[in-house]
């Protein structure tokens, strides 16, 4: 089986065609609309109808059958586009797949697009016969090691220039939602005098829309900037994100810090660490001094506090999750409990340094 990733499609088709059956298989939802607009743009000059389908409970096979497909109005040539939302076509689609690989029109392109391809899908009949007819494009997302390098190129393609370390602060915001990255570029690209996205551009975009992200919290923690912790958790919140999701972010900048801490005083390789918790090269300095600025009884205050958010949570403890989260934010980004003592308002009595948490 040919596979073919989306970076390489267009010259592929240029050098070779659309082959009568094409496989578009993938998570991410950018790099499959890529494909099907390369393989589109590719046949416009074509005079071709397109159908497209998309399977569901109720879904006609026998629209695929050789002895039941109706011929195009003017007899021209057809894009059929299937879709099939969780890779699995059943029975009845199975057999009317392999059918329709062994005898499909000369007039037919058929593109059959899926989600992420898993072995049982590619050692199932019908794929391996519609395989032998044409080649896999393979709409995986790229690994977070090769984003950076991904984000690059696909600024270039809105004339935009990212500054060092740009890349890799994007990989974190957008990991796993690339759909939302084109959008934010194509709108930089407007907002842009010179074309040039820097760390400093980024934080007014930020600041100027209300979707924010967790990664743009986790900064303003390591900024010590806690208003601007607050204004983004609010903001994170009012855009009805998972709030579990939230703290699990939290609990791993938590965990992270603390296990930092105790390789600073043991003097252990730290390199490991960071490659477990997948922080950037360029984040690295950042956390090893937020580490060392911070308090032990600071981070075991934070660890306590995490495991009381995740009781009113999952047990319904009686506490406010959200009350609980601002006095964890306090303690991550003043590390002095008299400053938390002063900025919330919320609690009936403040933190003493000393003072023990109720452990859950």
């Amino acid at each position: 089986m040919q596979t073919i990733y989306p970076e390489k499609l267009e010259h592929y088709l240029q050098q070779n065609g659309v082959p009568s059956i094409l496989l578009v298989f993938g998570d991410d939802l950018l790099l499959r609309n890529d494909a099907l607009s390369s393989i589109r743009k590719y046949l416009s000059s074509d005079d071709l109808e397109r159908i497209h389908w998309l399977q569901s409970k109720d879904f006609d096979w026998q629209q695929l059958s050789s002895g039941e497909q109706s011929m195009s109005l003017f007899g021209n040539k057809r894009l059929l586009e299937l879709e099939l939302p969780d890779n699995k076509p059943g029975r009845d689609g199975s057999a009317a797949l392999t059918e329709y690989a062994q005898n499909q029109s000369e007039n037919d392109i058929f593109v059959v697009i899926g989600d992420r391809l898993k072995k049982e899908t590619q050692n199932s009949r019908w794929f391996k016969a519609l395989a032998e007819r044409g080649p896999l494009v393979r709409t995986q997302s790229p690994d977070k090691s090769q984003l950076p390098a991904f984000i690059h190129q696909r600024a270039k393609r809105y004339q935009l220039t990212l500054a060092t370390g740009v890349p890799e602060k994007l990989s974190d915001w957008f990991e796993g939602n690339l759909l939302a990255l084109d959008q934010e570029l194509s709108k930089w690209q407007l907002l842009s005098s010179d074309g040039i996205i820097t760390e400093e551009f980024l934080q007014t975009s930020i600041d100027d829309v209300s979707r924010f992200s967790v990664f743009a919290l986790q900064e303003s923690i390591q900024q010590q900037d806690y208003e601007g912790a607050l204004h983004r958790l609010n903001r994170l919140l009012d855009e009805e994100n998972d709030f579990h999701r939230l703290i699990w972010i939290l609990q791993r900048e938590v965990q992270l810090l603390s296990a930092l801490q105790k390789a600073q005083q043991t003097q252990t390789d730290t390199n490991a660490l960071f490659r477990q918790f997948m922080i950037w090269p360029n984040q690295q300095p950042g956390y090893h001094k937020r580490a060392s600025q911070l308090r032990p009884i600071t981070l075991l205050g934070a660890q306590r506090l995490i495991e009381r958010i995740e009781a009113a949570l999952k047990l319904d403890s009686g506490e406010s999750p959200l009350i609980l989260t601002t006095h964890l934010l306090s303690l991550l980004c003043c590390n002095n409990a008299d400053a938390i003592n002063q900025t919330l308002s919320v609690f009936s009595h403040g933190i003493e340094p000393n003072e023990q948490f109720i452990h859950l």
